[in-house]
């Protein structure tokens, strides 16, 4: 699980807000990552200018931009109703948080480029993406 924790400990301090960094130390008992993942479903904050939202996009737009932006084939999925955290490939961990409307957060390359659905499965955000995508004014 050591490649699972790498993942998350970067995704969090990258794009996380402070309250997250909290819960990671939570995570080395399986209390603590069923928490954190449980916390995923409610609203999420993360830092200014951290991530897309692709809300309205389909499933395979979504992994189409992951695609895009070097996510490989083999990703780190969290998502809250799994008993442990796994790796798995891209596509898979995509559709499973599409057809739920769990909290989940992909991580595609650690703390560089992830996805994460929360608040209820309406909002699902592509991290890493916008501050390479924001244009300057």
């Amino acid at each position: 699980m050591r490649v699972v924790e790498a993942h998350i400990t970067a995704t969090v301090h990258e794009f996380f807000s402070q309250q997250w960094v909290l819960l990671l130390a939570g995570r080395v008992t399986t209390r603590g990552r069923r928490e954190f993942r449980s916390r995923l479903t409610g609203p999420v904050a993360l830092k200014d200018g951290s991530a897309l939202d692709v809300s309205a996009l389909p499933e395979r737009d979504v992994h189409a931009l992951l695609i895009a932006r070097g996510a490989p084939d083999t990703c780190v999925l969290v998502k809250d109703g799994l008993v442990e955290d796994e790796i798995t490939t891209l596509a898979s961990a995509l559709h499973r948080v599409f057809l739920s409307r769990e909290g989940a957060l992909i991580s595609c390359i650690p703390g560089r480029l992830g996805f994460l659905q929360s608040d209820g499965g309406r909002t699902r955000l592509l991290l890493g993406a916008s501050a390479a995508q924001r244009p300057h004014h």
